[in-house]
């Protein structure tokens, strides 16, 4: 963890986010025409994507040059309900007005060997239209499983030794192919946002926050980025002992 910042409701998380994404979207297509995203699908997620389709922010983004991104997908057709391309266009795509070439979707029905390396193409092509650019992103989203999974990178695999932008992976439960960015893919963003809600993540909340050996364990620590957290996602850290350990904390304003 960068830094750590708890939110008294995923509200007001939400409503943060949303303002630091007009914000940064600005800046960026001043800077370079574009405005770079990845996206992750997630329980949590519809609030936090919902609260950009809503006027207030939505009708003052530049959709126009905002490329949206996907750090993994399950390997199902776009209509299925598993699908993480079907969830963000109920709470966002289908809202906003973005040019159908801006959003980079995954084809989770296509082979996913095949389709690791078509989506690494696209992203390296992209690029090219980020003038004067290194990074590949502008802004990672990323959320975390109570096994301390994130996008589609499990513990069991060994994604983080990659040297690709994009592999397939399978769940270790259940067995289902996904098509997964990679950590070198993730990490080449100018910015990294984890963002956990409720008491169910508080568990591995405190884990990747305390833990000496997280990084040897868990994925999501793998990836260093800042971390958004509602008051019960973080009910079980202590935050003095957070800023000992060298972890810029904040308490947002109620």
């Amino acid at each position: 963890m960068k830094s750590v910042c708890v939110f008294p409701d995923s509200e007001k998380l939400a409503e943060e986010i949303a303002r630091s994404w007009l914000e940064q979207a600005r800046q960026a297509v001043n800077n370079c025409g574009t405005f770079s995203v990845v996206l992750s699908g997630g329980s949590q997620d519809p609030e936090l994507y919902g609260r950009l389709a809503e006027p207030k922010w939505r009708d003052h983004i530049p959709w126009e040059s905002v490329h949206i991104f996907f750090a993994d997908e399950r390997c199902v057709p776009p209509d299925d309900n598993e699908s993480n391309y079907k969830t963000i266009c109920g709470n966002l795509l289908n809202y906003i007005s973005i040019p159908e070439k801006n959003i980079h979707r995954m084809r989770g029905e296509n082979d996913p060997t095949g389709e690791s390396f078509r989506y690494a193409e696209e992203i390296q092509n992209h690029l090219v239209l980020r003038k004067g650019e290194t990074c590949l992103f502008d802004w990672v989203f990323l959320g975390v499983g109570p096994d301390g999974h994130t996008a589609s990178i499990f513990a069991s695999s060994d994604l983080k030794k990659s040297n690709k932008l994009c592999e397939k992976t399978r769940h270790p439960k259940t067995g289902q192919y996904r098509i997964t960015m990679t950590p070198l893919a993730i990490k080449n963003s100018k910015r990294i946002t984890y963002h956990a809600t409720g008491k169910r993540k508080a568990e591995i909340v405190f884990k990747l926050a305390t833990d000496p050996s997280a990084s040897n364990t868990f994925p999501a620590a793998q990836i260093r980025g800042e971390w958004f957290l509602d008051k019960e996602a973080a009910s079980r850290l202590d935050l003095d002992l957070i800023h000992k350990l060298g972890k810029k904390q904040t308490i947002a304003p109620k």
